[in-house]
C-alpha cells in the first residue's frame, strides 16, 4: 500500500473516531422524511413536562476491501447513526419564555466491552420566545447541517473505515459534506420568516490533534441560512476559526468553509445536492490536521430518491478532493439503497456502497442489510 493511501486511510480512521452522527436531529430540524417518532411524554401537576425519544439502528455489513488491507469481512455495526436516547425536560412557560433542557446518550455496537463508545453528545438549555430560540451548551453544529439531511447516510452506513470497523461509520463525511460535529456553543435560531430561517453561533474552538504549540484565543463562528417551501429548499452555511502558535513555530492561519445546496420534491421524487469548500482543515472535521498553508478541499454529492407506497429507493454519488494529499488521494463514494417501512416505527434497509480513489484504485465495496426502531 502506498504512503499516500496510508495517509488517506489514517485520515478516514481519525474522522470515524471523532465524528459519528445523530442524523435524526438534522432530519427533524430540516423537515426531511424520516421514520415516525412518538415521544413518550409525562406532565406534572405544576406544569413541568418530560419526554423521551430515540432510535436503535443495527446493520450487517459484508465488505470486500482492497484498503487498508486486502480481505473480506463481516461485521455488525450501528451505521452512521449510533443508537440514541434523547431526554427532553420542559419548564412551565413564564414571561413569554419556554425554557427546556435536552440530553442525548449514544452507543455504538462493538464486540466485547463497548463502554468507551457510550457517551453524551448533547447537553444544553434552550430558551424560546417571540424572538426565536437560543441554545446554550453542547449540541450539533451549524456549518454543513442542511447537507447532512440526506437519506442515504442519514438512515444508512455510507463510508466504512475498513474490515475492523466496529463503531459508527462516516456516512458522506469527506465525500459529500463536511461534518458539523457536537461542540459546546451558544447559538441563536431565528423564527421562521415566511420560509426563511437563519442560525448563528459562537463555538468552543476545535484543537489540532497532537500540536501542543497551537493556541486558540477566539471562538469559532458558524452560521447558515435556509429558505424552504412545500416543494423545495435552498441553503448556505459557513464557518471561520483561527489557529495561532504560542512560540511562532508555525505561521498563524484560519480555517474556513462555505457550502451551497438545495433539494426539490416533485410528487414522490426528491433530488438534493450540496457543494462545500474548506480551507486549512481538510475534508472531514474541524482541526483535522495542522495546515498553516491553508490547502483547499471540497466535497459534493447528488442524491435522488423515489417513494413507492411504503418503500423508498435511492441512489447517491459524491466526491471529495483535498490539495493536502494530492489528487491521487481524492475519493468518490456511490450508494444505492432501499428503505421499507414495515411499521410506522420499524424500517428495514438494504444498501450497496463502493468507495474508489481518483487514481483508479478501489478501496472497498459492501453489501449491507439493516433495521431501525424509531421511538
Amino acid at each position: 500500500m502506498s504512503k499516500k493511501n496510508n495517509t488517506l486511510m489514517s485520515t478516514y480512521t481519525r474522522a470515524y473516531r471523532k465524528a459519528p452522527l445523530a442524523a435524526a436531529l438534522s432530519l427533524v430540524a430540516l423537515g426531511v422524511s424520516a421514520p415516525a417518532t412518538a415521544e413518550l411524554s409525562f406532565e406534572s401537576d405544576n406544569g413541568w413536562k418530560a419526554g423521551f425519544n430515540g432510535h436503535i439502528p443495527i446493520f450487517a455489513v459484508f465488505g470486500n476491501y482492497d484498503q487498508p488491507t486486502e480481505e473480506d469481512s463481516f461485521t455488525i455495526t450501528t451505521g452512521f447513526n449510533p443508537a440514541t436516547l434523547q431526554t427532553n425536560i420542559y419548564a412551565p412557560m413564564q414571561n413569554g419564555l419556554q425554557v427546556s433542557g435536552h440530553f442525548q446518550m449514544n452507543a455504538d455496537i462493538a464486540p466485547g466491552d463497548a463502554e468507551a463508545n457510550f457517551r453524551s453528545r448533547v447537553s444544553e438549555i434552550a430558551v424560546a420566545g417571540d424572538f426565536g430560540t437560543v441554545n446554550i451548551g453542547k449540541g450539533f453544529g451549524i456549518f454543513g447541517v442542511p447537507a447532512i439531511g440526506d437519506n442515504g447516510s442519514g438512515l444508512g452506513v455510507g463510508l466504512i473505515g475498513g474490515p475492523d470497523q466496529v463503531a459508527a461509520t462516516a456516512g458522506r463525511i469527506g465525500n459529500g459534506y463536511f461534518y458539523a460535529n457536537f461542540t459546546p456553543r451558544v447559538m441563536y435560531t431565528s423564527k421562521n420568516l415566511s420560509g426563511l430561517q437563519f442560525k448563528v453561533g459562537v463555538f468552543s474552538p476545535s484543537k489540532v490533534d497532537g500540536v501542543a504549540d497551537a493556541e486558540y484565543t477566539m471562538p469559532r463562528i458558524e452560521a447558515n441560512v435556509v429558505y424552504s417551501t412545500d416543494m423545495f429548499s435552498l441553503w448556505s452555511s459557513g464557518f471561520t476559526q483561527d489557529v495561532d502558535s504560542k512560540t511562532g513555530a508555525f505561521e498563524a492561519y484560519t480555517m474556513s468553509g462555505i457550502d451551497f445546496g438545495g433539494s426539490v420534491s416533485l410528487g414522490d421524487l426528491t433530488v438534493r445536492g450540496n457543494y462545500a469548500m474548506t480551507q486549512g482543515t481538510g475534508n472531514f472535521v474541524y482541526a483535522a490536521r495542522l495546515d498553516p498553508n491553508e490547502e483547499d478541499a471540497s466535497q459534493w454529492y447528488v442524491e435522488s430518491t423515489y417513494k413507492i407506497n411504503r418503500t423508498t429507493l435511492g441512489v447517491s454519488y459524491g466526491e471529495g478532493e483535498d490539495d493536502f494529499n494530492g489528487s491521487g488521494a481524492d475519493t468518490d463514494l456511490t450508494m444505492l439503497f432501499a428503505r421499507y417501512a414495515a411499521t410506522d416505527n420499524l424500517t428495514l434497509m438494504a444498501e450497496y456502497t463502493t468507495l474508489g480513489t481518483r487514481n483508479g484504485e478501489g478501496e472497498y465495496d459492501a453489501i449491507i442489510f439493516g433495521s431501525q426502531l424509531t421511538f
